[in-house]
């Protein structure tokens, strides 16, 4: 294992030990003290971070309307500043499980955020160096994740841009980006404690 997927393992790890100290988790870290709500975002206006121009919220459905997950991140760059006029781009979207831990990885379309879209290039290239710097949990949890994960979210993005392909190839003569019945592009289940484990393994002993 390389260093820097080294170093944001042990990042994620101590992030989501300090957010369940005590019974807690990262999604009652990110809620706070506020009700929850369906569909808000907390936090309220958002997680920002100047140093990589990383925007985020968590928010969830209702519970009918997602039942597998908790609820989930979306995380954006926002390369303007985070009171520029321009839209961010969307990268993916971290689901959270009942406890509150990360346990899959998805992209939606252009239309479900209101982002600016980035082809898959560009967004895998952002992908690449994304990582809020803030010290709050949550920002540490999401570095972490983009960091042990950034194969699956690379393959992601890459597997997003096909669904757009070719449903540009089936609707010549509509835009797949507004596609309205085209929500999700791309999805992955993940399991932390599995990845852990076999990182494990492969140390040196």
């Amino acid at each position: 294992m390389d260093d820097a997927r080294l170093l944001a393992t042990a990042g994620l790890v101590a992030a989501l030990r300090e957010a369940e100290a005590g019974g807690g988790n990262l999604i009652a870290a990110l809620v706070g003290d506020d009700p929850f709500v369906a569909f808000r975002h907390y936090p309220e206006e958002d997680a920002w971070d100047e140093a990589s121009r990383a925007q985020f919220y968590f928010h969830a459905h209702d519970s009918g309307t997602r039942a597998a997950e908790a609820g989930h991140i979306h995380c954006f760059h926002r390369p303007g500043g985070r009171h520029s006029a321009a839209a961010p781009h969307h990268l993916v979207a971290i689901v959270l499980d009942a406890t509150g831990r990360p346990a899959g990885l998805f992209t939606t379309n252009r239309w479900v955020t209101e982002e600016v879209f980035l082809p898959a290039p560009a967004a895998r290239a952002v992908a690449a160096r994304y990582a809020p710097s803030g010290g709050d949990v949550a920002s540490r949890v999401v570095a972490g994740v983009f960091g042990l994960y950034r194969g699956e979210i690379m393959q992601l993005l890459t597997e997003r841009d096909a669904a757009l392909a070719e449903r540009r190839r089936l609707r010549p003569d509509a835009d797949p980006l507004e596609d309205q019945e085209l929500e999700i592009l791309s999805h992955r289940a993940i399991d932390l404690e599995a990845t852990l484990s076999d990182l494990r393994r492969g140390l040196p002993e």
